[in-house]
Order: structure tokens, then sequence, then C-alpha cells
């Protein structure tokens, strides 16, 4: 009957270890650079910073390819604020 218990324990902590580990793996998964995220479709984009202003308020700075965008995005609107391209020495 003891042997049952330790064997319920076992799987039970075994599990708990698994569980655990799945957890620390998607965590840092975005540190250890392994790339397993989704990718942009080809289009080249890459967000560099993005600022919260408020709720559902926020300024966002985006590269795709050679140009870099600064884009405003509000409740219900999304707008340009500049847009430059990027120097040869910069990127």
């Amino acid at each position: 009957m003891e042997n049952i218990y330790y064997s319920a324990i076992r799987m039970l902590l075994g599990l708990a270890a698994i569980v655990f580990a799945a957890l620390v793996f998607t965590r840092y998964m975005g540190k250890w650079r392994l790339n397993l995220g989704p990718k942009g479709a080809g289009y080249g984009l890459h967000r560099v910073e993005t600022v919260n202003l408020g709720y559902r308020k926020f300024v966002s700075v985006i590269e795709v390819r050679d140009h870099v965008l600064v884009i405003g995005v509000g409740d219900k609107e999304m707008a340009l604020l500049t847009q430059w391209k990027k120097d040869e020495e910069q990127g």
C-alpha cells in the first residue's frame, strides 16, 4: 500500500517539475534568443520601442527594412507621426 502512495507522490512531483520547466522555458525563450516566436511575414518589420501614453494609447517606433516609422495609436485611430530613411552608418 505504501508503494502506491510513493508512486503517486513521485508522479505528481515529476509532473510539477515538467510544468515548472515549461514555464521557465517560455519565460526566458526571448532572452536566450531561440527565435521560436512568431516571425514577421517577410516584411522586415521590427518594433524598436513602444511608449504607453494611457489607456489604449501609445507611440511606437518601427523599422521597416531601410525606413524608420513613428506611429501613434489611439483608441479608434492610428497615425503616422513621422518617418525617415535609415543611414548606412546607423544600419
